[in-house]
């Protein structure tokens, strides 16, 4: 497809194109099975391109959530993505010299050729000399950092929040002072963990009691859990482990959690 075809045909702009305007949420392509030359968006969400069986030389798009390519079989020289979420090359048979990408959740690759590659997951993952950064399966923009505290603020989102680390477990907050007591109750998690061992799928847990869960096992953020909730529109009510498992597929260290209950 050519490129004024493909800007025509998917509404994207010149600059969404190139990455020098960044889309916020998620962007699919799921139909396209090539892609013009380019080609490099900046997305905080995910980007499916589910049939894509061909991506040209420098293609490598900042990705905040998860990159879909499924139905690929090579890639080229130099693909070496950096990817928040889960990069899918499913259908890959053969991987070239020199593939390292930076990926946050899972690499999935059919043969167990991704078992070579160690996702980040609890790391904090940055973009473009530290212009983009992913916490806690957050990505935002970084408008300032002194120390260990950054100034971040979501894609094309004009509200300012923070990120605190200490170089293991990181936390968002409205302010400096939320950020870093947050960081405080990661820290000492311990002993709320152990009540929840020895659970099974079925067993049902209040909606505090589920967020408290999902957070002392994965190590999630109370901003970052608040906006998750918000953005899906879960239910406030009860919940089976089986179904916070669903709920977060996908989700940032959702496979830790998973396995806790196996």
């Amino acid at each position: 497809m050519e490129k004024n075809e493909f800007l025509k045909e998917y509404n994207l702009t010149e600059a969404q194109f190139n990455g020098s305007e960044k889309i916020g949420g998620s962007l699919y392509l799921r139909s396209l099975t090539s892609i013009p030359e380019g080609f490099n968006p900046t997305v905080g969400g995910s980007l499916d391109l589910n049939s894509l069986t061909s991506i040209p030389a420098g293609f490598n798009p900042t990705v905040g959530g998860s990159l879909y390519l499924s139905s690929l079989t090579s890639i080229p020289a130099g693909f070496n993505p950096t990817v928040g979420g889960r990069l899918d090359l499913c259908s890959l048979t053969s991987i070239p010299a020199g593939f390292n990408p930076t990926v946050g959740v899972s690499l999935d690759i059919k043969g167990g050729i991704s078992n070579q590659y160690t996702p980040l997951n609890n790391a904090i993952i940055s973009w473009k000399d530290g212009k983009y950064i992913s916490a806690d399966g957050m990505f935002t923009e970084v408008i300032c950092k002194k120390g260990n505290v950054y100034k971040v603020k979501k894609l094309n989102e004009y509200k300012e929040f923070y990120l605190v680390t200490d170089g293991l477990r990181h936390a968002h907050g409205d302010s400096i002072q939320d950020a870093k007591a947050d960081l405080i109750y990661k820290l000492s998690n311990d002993a709320n963990i152990e009540k929840y061992k020895g659970m099974k799928k079925d067993s049902v847990l209040s909606f505090a009691d589920a967020i408290e869960c999902y957070r002392v096992i994965t190590g999630a953020c109370a901003l970052g859990v608040k906006d998750f909730i918000q953005s899906k529109g879960i239910e406030e009510r009860s919940y089976s482990i089986a179904e916070i498992i669903e709920l977060t597929k996908g989700r940032y260290m959702y496979i830790t959690f998973a396995n806790f209950f196996k």
